[in-house]
């Protein structure tokens, strides 16, 4: 092509936008906002940030409305005089793009996101029985004969389904995969396992909000099926008929917009000798995948409005800062031996003065959380004197270098 300049500039606006509405990347829609104030006005008006989050996530199209909680960004608009349009336009780009990132996270951790049990469909012997017993990773003995587990009522019918509902830790969740294990009644002739032919999840929430709450401790009530509004489906997974935790990974991660999840189990595979009838019994139920820390869900059930409100920039910080050491603490507080183990060793580590010359750094890298008081703060009281001694004597040695050291602050911006 003859000429120079931006080929962008020599497109009607909308054929342009439609151009870049063909970005499918996070790095493609950053650079082409970076290139010119052209190519930026272009990307919030064609609101691309948006469209990618509604790609990857489907979900998203469900918000009818978008707030913003930022008392510092407010305080700066307060005496601006620019565009509303241009204003409404930054705002979606900031909020979308946020969301995006946060979307895409990883789970830290493999911990389940179910908070608490809601209901099961049916129950055999309550509360010996309930859905309550799925929440632990192993089943829990009340004395030595007596196991944990839920337990469906008998059907002759093979194609009676039951469901297990469950509310996770917040209203708005990613959720990658459920963790299930059937249960196996050793205490019964040949030791059969009560699974289901198949599984599905549906992730959403209840119309009533107030209606989702926890009523396990009620014998034979269920929230009828009409009061949930199921914003995803998955496809039906076959269950195996074995002893352990099945993995059922969902074709895409999922935004359950509600903090609601149900485990639909299809078919049944197992008669009980005594009366010969099929059960289903469900000794574990976990979902793998995490919050969103900076977002929160309101929900107009009269009106069937779903508002994502963002936090903003510095409440963020403060919420993730304290979701990341509560997940620590919990982390610590699971792993057991094992963690104190991993603890212990690195202990000696620093006793053998092995990790005395990075105090410095671990302390900037590992900050305030429970990990780094857990590594760092078991100091034998009679070794201290000696650490103070190796201290000195490394930061004369990097003195003599030429090199200056902060103790106190950790600096590593190196």
């Amino acid at each position: 092509m003859e000429g120079r300049g931006d080929m962008m500039r020599r497109l009607d606006n909308d054929v342009a936008i439609h151009v870049l509405q063909y970005l499918n990347t996070a790095k493609d829609i950053a650079c082409a906002s970076a290139v010119c104030r052209t190519w930026r006005r272009f990307v919030l008006e064609g609101q691309l940030w948006n469209g990618l989050c509604v790609k990857e996530f489907p979900e998203v199209r469900r918000f009818d409305e978008l707030l913003e909680t930022d008392v510092m960004r407010d305080s700066e608009a307060a005496g601006s005089s620019g565009s509303s349009f241009r204003q409404n336009l930054e705002r979606e780009d900031r909020i979308y793009r946020n969301l995006f990132y946060e979307l895409k996270c990883e789970p830290l951790f493999e911990k389940s996101c179910i908070k608490e049990a809601v209901c099961a469909s049916s129950t055999d012997n309550y509360p010996q029985e309930s859905i309550f017993q799925t929440l632990y990773a192993r089943p829990r003995y009340s004395d030595e004969q007596t196991p944990s587990y839920w337990s469906s009522t008998g059907e002759r019918d093979i194609n009676v389904p039951e469901t297990l509902t469950y509310n996770l830790v917040s209203s708005l969740c990613v959720v990658h995969e459920v963790h299930i294990q059937p249960f196996q009644a050793f205490f019964q002739p040949d030791q059969p396992i009560y699974s289901a032919q198949y599984v599905r999840i549906r992730l959403g929430h209840s119309i009533e909000p107030s209606r989702s709450k926890s009523i396990v401790n009620k014998a034979s009530q269920c929230i009828p099926a009409e009061e949930f509004l199921w914003m995803y489906e998955s496809p039906k997974f076959s269950m195996e008929q074995v002893d352990s935790i099945q993995v059922f990974k969902l074709p895409h991660p999922v935004l359950c917009i509600g903090g609601v999840l149900q485990v639909e189990l299809l078919g049944r595979v197992q008669t009980q000798a005594i009366d010969q009838l099929y059960y289903i019994c469900i000794c574990y139920v976990s979902a793998i995948g995490r919050s969103l820390s900076n977002f929160k869900l309101h929900i107009c059930a009269e009106q069937n409005r779903h508002i994502l409100e963002y936090l903003g920039k510095m409440k963020a910080q403060e919420t993730v800062a304290e979701a990341v050491g509560t997940c620590m603490s919990s982390e610590v507080e699971s792993m057991g031996s094992g963690w104190h183990s991993f603890a212990e060793r690195i202990r000696h580590l620093r006793v053998s003065r092995v990790l005395r010359r990075n105090h410095a750094l671990l302390n900037a890298l590992l900050g305030n959380i429970a990990v780094a008081r857990l590594l760092l703060a078991h100091e034998d009281r009679e070794d201290s004197s000696s650490d103070e001694d190796v201290a000195e004597q490394d930061i004369e040695g990097d003195g003599d270098n030429g090199e200056e050291i902060d103790m106190d602050h950790g600096d590593c911006s190196q």
